[in-house]
């Protein structure tokens, strides 16, 4: 089939309304995580070859992401905060507890690792 084909046009049409509705699906699981690494699982979603070119599944692909980074910011601040109302003793377990937490940061959501150890180190100053 040629790619002028109104069946394979069609086809196409079809695949990306699905591929959008299981990355509406996606993004509704993101924002029930309660884990970094149920986000870091739930914010992988592959794209079929067939749409690479396909404008509105790459913009469905990216909603998908962005909206695991905010679930995954949110996570990590209250993290922090659970950290710093914790006991002096009990604050430094807890530090280890949230860098192996971070480790799971993988994926799309990686840069984030940095970023939570800056917030974590410039709330501990603020403190």
């Amino acid at each position: 089939m040629a790619r002028g084909d109104p069946a394979e046009q069609a086809l196409l049409r079809l695949e990306s309304r699905r591929f959008s509705t299981r990355c509406e699906t996606q993004i509704a699981l993101i924002q029930r995580a309660d884990t970094l690494r149920e986000l870091a699982r739930l914010a992988t979603i592959p794209l079929p070859f067939r749409l690479t070119e396909d404008f509105a599944s790459r913009d469905a692909q990216r909603h998908v992401a962005q909206a695991a980074e905010d679930r995954a910011r949110e996570l990590i601040h209250e993290q922090i905060d659970r950290c710093l109302r914790a006991e002096p003793e009990r604050r430094e377990i807890m530090k280890g507890k949230l860098a192996e937490d971070w480790a799971n940061l993988t994926g799309v959501l990686g840069h984030l690792r940095a970023w939570a150890k800056g917030k974590l180190a410039s709330a501990q100053q603020l403190r």
